[in-house]
């Protein structure tokens, strides 16, 4: 070994033992990838799996309008249920008679069927015969232009034309208002609206 090596050996030794932490940085240096760098990146909040979430269903209170429309929805409802039990309810049969009480029922049934018969009849003729005055009476009116009839001042009518006017007249108020569903012994009040007094029931 010459003697230039062996001075070089010797200034290496002493500068590795001056500076101690110089050797340990040099060693953890490395160009090799880390184990961290080597592992898949972690997945971003983009990739991340999505789970269902639970959705929250918030109650709002009901205001007066829609607690009255509710209770009225209920009273509506309680009214179809006992409607259809009634509907639904079975049947009760009538209690056994006897033979004569069968038989005056039967009298009884017989004697109302003939009865209703003849009311029916002697309705229809009095109709029928009114009919039949009616329509000969309008025959009997006399016709425009006859003699003895006279124009009326201020129209283009004659008294004979205006009679047979107003008696071809068709009536279109000859039945009961509408406010009466059922007959009634009553006349009818004229100028009587029932709608407007049962307009007002209903709103109360």
């Amino acid at each position: 070994m010459t003697m230039h090596k062996m001075m070089i050996r010797s200034l290496l030794r002493q500068r590795h033992q001056s500076t101690p932490h110089l050797s340990t940085s040099i060693r953890s240096i490395s160009t090799t990838p880390t184990l961290q760098q080597a592992m898949p990146a972690p997945k971003t909040s983009s990739e991340e799996p999505k789970t269902a979430q639970k959705k929250v269903i918030k109650t709002k209170e009901k205001s007066g309008s829609a607690s009255k429309t509710a209770a009225k929805e209920a009273k509506t409802n309680r009214l179809v249920d006992l409607m259809t039990k009634a509907y639904d309810a079975p049947i009760t049969p009538p209690p056994k008679v006897s033979d004569e009480e069968m038989a005056i029922r039967a009298m009884i049934g017989r004697n109302y069927v003939i009865g209703s018969f003849k009311r029916h009849n002697e309705n229809n003729h009095d109709l029928a015969v009114k009919i039949r005055m009616k329509k000969h009476a309008m025959k009997l009116l006399p016709k425009e232009g006859e003699i003895g009839d006279t124009p009326i001042e201020g129209e283009k009518n004659t008294v004979y034309g205006k009679w047979r006017k107003a008696a071809f007249k068709v009536n279109g108020n000859w039945g009961p208002p509408d406010s009466r569903p059922i007959p009634l012994l009553t006349p009818p009040i004229e100028g009587f609206d029932a709608s407007l007094y049962m307009d007002a029931e209903d709103e109360s």
